[in-house]
């Protein structure tokens, strides 16, 4: 009827069925981690963002990053990197990377959107 066996395919696709599984499970149900984030905005954003000085939005205001997070994260990364309004480039923090800019940024929209949609 068919030129394999089951057990035979079975065999065969395990190794695939495997590494799908070992990819795709660590991502159910578990909770982002923002902690890279948060370590960044306390060390580097927070001056501005606790306070909103200079029009920055205030940590955990939905009011203030309403508006800005329905921009996405990637103009909002561009915002940061590159500078917006009265904001300096990379908040004035040359040292800071691409990728911890995005982590910074991860946390704080965490902290006024549910907990999937930063990304």
């Amino acid at each position: 009827m068919f030129p394999f066996s089951l057990p035979g395919l079975m065999n065969a696709i395990r190794p695939a069925l495997l590494l799908l599984v070992l990819t795709v499970l660590p991502g159910c149900g578990g909770q982002p981690d923002y902690s890279q984030g948060e370590a960044i905005v306390k060390a580097n954003c927070k001056v501005c963002h606790a306070q909103g000085i200079n029009g920055a939005p205030v940590l955990g205001n939905h009011k203030m990053w309403g508006p800005r997070a329905d921009q996405g994260i990637e103009v909002l990364v561009k915002h940061a990197t590159e500078g917006f309004g009265l904001m300096p480039a990379r908040g004035g923090r040359p040292q800071l990377t691409d990728e911890e800019i995005r982590e910074a940024i991860r946390y704080m929209l965490s902290l006024v959107q549910p907990e999937d949609s930063p990304e």
